[in-house]
């Protein structure tokens, strides 16, 4: 299985949305990944539910998403996710400790998705060399 990037900026030190491989054929734009992150998307156009993974409130990675992708501030993200979770309304994101787990449980889940550093990818490529990565609009070959 390869994991799919998604570079929303690419820019040096920019954030990456991985998705699991099976959603390689799924393109994903900037409302498509605001509706994700902020659980008002639940299911994959198939149907099978999307299980997004988050780093930690505070963490570097997580708040640089958030500005950058979302065009939010993290504050604003945790305050959406706790009113659908006290609401009774949805479940938050997952989180996760490390980018290294990120890359494992969203390879690992099906229909997920998540983020991790855009230099991070190198890392994974010597053991993942069919690794798609995906513009707005469309995927090229990494």
């Amino acid at each position: 299985m390869a994991l799919v990037c998604a570079p929303l900026g690419a820019v040096a030190g920019s954030v990456e949305v991985i998705v699991n491989p099976d959603r390689s054929s799924a393109p994903i734009d900037r409302n498509l990944l605001r509706a994700i992150f902020t659980m008002r998307l639940r299911q994959w156009p198939d149907g099978e539910p999307i299980q997004v993974f988050v780093m930690p409130d505070g963490s570097e990675l997580s708040n640089q998403f958030c500005r950058e992708q979302l065009g939010t501030f993290p504050y604003v993200m945790r305050a959406t996710w706790d009113r659908i979770v006290f609401t009774g309304t949805g479940l938050a994101p997952t989180v996760v400790s490390s980018e290294r787990e990120m890359r494992e449980r969203v390879r690992s889940t099906p229909g997920a998705v998540g983020y991790i550093r855009s230099g991070e990818r190198s890392e994974l490529l010597p053991a993942q060399p069919n690794v798609l990565l995906a513009s707005l609009g469309g995927y090229r070959r990494g």
